[in-house]
């Protein structure tokens, strides 16, 4: 028989126990401000580097099994006041951050009165001893959301020389289905991954994959490999495969033979390349990365072609931030937005950034003489930066969006190769790309020569395939918790 001792013993075990296994769990919540609003990029954080930041919408989600309950957790934004608690209180539900008040006065409790073009020279100045890039090793969950918003299409036979007209009739019928696919279809097209980028120096890098969840509706995909995937499918049903055709496309005579009945090289298969998706997320880095050569966000060292005014000073924990809005003053210069700089190490803490109205990305305008065009607009991103225990900052968190403007009309031409039939048929289309693409850092080390050469990069990646946004799929890491759009978002069977 237990004693009464034993009982209270053998009680207060079990509390414990649960105690350990209601805290094995992960805590979904919200981070606002005190007038209801969500607070995106807040830092929830436990420990020293282990942490996720809340979305554009303020949510968060956060694994907290293996912690003491008595262990600590830290909610932080730029600009508002810093929340702490243990785990044992830190559940799924909302938490307000209140504004930190501060007039400039205030702050400036310190001998270094220094103005805006004084900071920029420090901050350049100090940028081979904050940042790194070389020989090292970035762990990342990246999300991507694509989806076409189609202007108008319009891929029609314009004559044919062996095709009946019921045999037209049908052809433009699966074209038409085609054209309204583009233009009326509201699909998205969401990619989560989970990698490391072992970066050797500034022009070498390799991709390992972890694991990679593909969340798209395939019947319904708009991406410009699938809809020439579709276009070529048209064409392989309609036209004799047991035959060899000269292809004939734009304004000159660009030709190739081609037998249809081996044709095999679906265009969507290289969205599935490691190279590709390697060179994304590398140019990603070095894009906010201030000591790369050219960078694309110049507004940190292309200091003449900006204007630059000293906003405010506010604080991140307990370090004091100035804030510093930037816009054109040059007509090369192409953004506007803030950046917040540590008073302390004068390093970048923040940039939020966004295309000066009017200005244009990368384009290509052929439309005379190949019927293309292709223009970059509406750019936007953040990034946010973290110290790290080697004493440089890396980007913690990294967001871009952009919008792609794109024109194609191009005249295609079969010709069967023995008989000389002709089918010809104009490829008209335009709209726009719409990319979102976001990361999340994980983890941060030093990367060795000698097992970068070792590692051997993997050819293509396999994707599992979702039917809706599920969470238990990401229960090993912390990952970005989605946007509303992507939990609702269905793939239709």
């Amino acid at each position: 028989m237990f004693s009464k001792n034993n009982c209270h013993q053998l009680l207060t075990a079990c509390f414990y126990l649960l105690s350990l296994v209601s805290f094995s769990q992960t805590v979904t919540g919200t981070i606002l401000d005190d007038k209801n609003e969500p607070i995106p990029f807040a830092t929830i954080q436990i420990g020293e580097d282990y942490g996720v930041i809340s979305n554009d919408e303020g949510n968060f989600n956060i694994i907290v099994s293996g912690f003491q309950t008595t262990d600590s957790v830290y909610i932080s934004c730029m600009g508002y006041e810093k929340k702490g608690l243990q785990i044992q209180e830190f559940q799924s539900k909302e938490y307000v951050l209140n504004d930190l008040v501060n007039e400039l006065s205030e702050v400036y409790v310190t001998d270094r009165k220094l103005t805006v073009d004084s900071i920029l020279y420090y901050v350049n100045t100090n940028a081979s001893k904050n940042y790194k890039l070389a020989q090292t090793s970035l762990k990342m969950f990246g999300r991507r959301t694509e989806y076409v918003d189609g202007k108008a299409a319009d891929f029609e036979i314009e004559k044919s020389s062996n095709f009946k007209k019921k045999q037209l009739e049908a052809f433009n019928k699966d074209f038409d289905k085609l054209e309204q696919s583009l233009l009326n279809n509201d699909s998205k097209k969401y990619t989560d991954m989970v990698s490391t980028l072992y970066i050797k120096d500034i022009s070498n890098a390799k991709l390992k994959i972890e694991k990679a969840v593909s969340l798209v509706d395939q019947n319904n995909d708009q991406s410009l490999e699938k809809m020439t995937d579709k276009g070529n499918d048209i064409v392989l049903k309609h036209l004799d495969t047991s035959k060899v055709y000269t292809v004939k496309s734009g304004w000159f005579t660009v030709s190739d033979s081609v037998s249809l009945n081996n044709r095999n090289d679906k265009v969507s298969d290289s969205i599935n390349a490691v190279r590709f998706v390697r060179e994304a997320a590398f140019n990603m880095v070095k894009e906010v990365n201030p000591i790369t050569e050219e960078p694309e966000l110049d507004f940190i060292t292309e200091t003449k072609k900006y204007d630059y005014e000293l906003k405010d000073l506010t604080f991140l924990d307990n370090e004091i931030v100035y804030i510093i809005n930037f816009k054109p003053r040059r007509g090369s210069a192409n953004y506007v937005g803030t950046i917040y700089v540590s008073m302390q190490t004068f390093a970048v803490l923040r940039a939020d950034y966004a295309f000066y109205p009017g200005r244009e990305g990368q384009k290509l305008n052929l439309r005379l003489i190949l019927g293309i065009k292709y223009i970059e607009k509406n750019k936007a991103g953040s990034v946010a930066y973290r110290k790290n225990s080697d004493g440089y900052y890396y980007p913690y968190y990294i967001k871009s969006e952009i919008d792609r403007y794109f024109y194609i009309n191009r005249p295609i031409k079969f010709i069967e190769n023995e008989s000389n039939d002709k089918v010809a048929f104009n490829f008209k289309i335009e709209g726009t790309f719409k990319e979102r693409t976001e990361i999340l850092m994980l983890d941060v080390n030093e990367l060795n020569t000698a097992n970068f050469d070792a590692f051997q990069e993997g050819k293509t990646i396999n994707y599992e395939a979702i039917q809706k946004y599920d969470s238990s799929v990401w229960k090993d890491y912390n990952v970005l918790e989605p946007l509303q759009e992507m939990k609702d978002f269905r793939v239709d069977n």
